[in-house]
């Protein structure tokens, strides 16, 4: 059998996982002969986030998936990491349910140079900081900006459906994770310019809801 963690969770407002804890939860996974996945999508944020490598982070899992895309910004890519025949069982179901590609040169050079180029990562955590830090002073929203570790931001309002339509008109984009959990995301195409216009825009988004 196998569980399946991830180390930066998306709904959990892309918090990082102390160490301490994932090594109790693989301590007694493997206590019970369980294997460990880890979900490792957002592997590059954590790592980032919390000052260690991925190595480090990924240290006692029994197998690793990472994703190229998302964070750090190649149009598309993931890779699967684990034991030799672990590997081996992957690309056989890959293939079965004929997940096989030809002439993927060019995709592999995008998630190389976004390889190559994660360290940049911490300015998308920078500005999520910085929204937060605007975000917690507007009327009616009841978020706590120490949350942000990473880059994305969930804050509460009374209702996220109308909040989002408001952002959408002022050209905004935001996501709904509840009926009044507001979600944003910084990332390769947001620099401080869009940064200034969110903030903008939420202000506006607060005063009319």
């Amino acid at each position: 059998m196998r569980s399946r963690p991830p180390y930066s969770h998306n709904l959990w407002g892309g918090r990082v996982y102390r160490r301490s804890d994932v090594e109790s939860l693989l301590e007694a996974a493997h206590r019970a002969r369980l294997a460990v996945h880890l979900d490792g999508a957002r592997l590059w944020n954590a790592a980032v986030a919390a000052g260690e490598s991925e190595r480090q982070l990924a240290r006692g899992f029994d197998s690793v998936t990472v994703t190229f895309s998302k964070g750090l910004g190649a149009p598309v890519g993931s890779a699967v990491v684990g034991s030799e025949p672990f590997v081996k069982e992957a690309r056989r179901i890959r293939k079965l349910f004929g997940g096989g590609m030809r002439q993927v040169g060019v995709l592999a050079a995008a998630a190389i140079v976004s390889l190559e180029n994660r360290s940049r990562l911490a300015e998308d955590h920078a500005r999520a900081r910085r929204l937060a830090g605007a975000i917690a002073g507007l009327p009616g929203v009841r978020f706590d900006p120490a949350s942000v570790e990473t880059n994305i931001v969930i804050f509460d309002v009374s209702e996220a459906p109308t909040f989002i339509a408001r952002l959408k008109e002022e050209g905004v984009l935001a996501a709904g994770v509840s009926p009044t959990a507001v979600r944003l995301v910084t990332h390769l195409d947001v620099g401080d310019a869009e940064i200034d216009r969110a903030i903008d825009a939420l202000g506006r988004a607060a005063k009319t809801s």
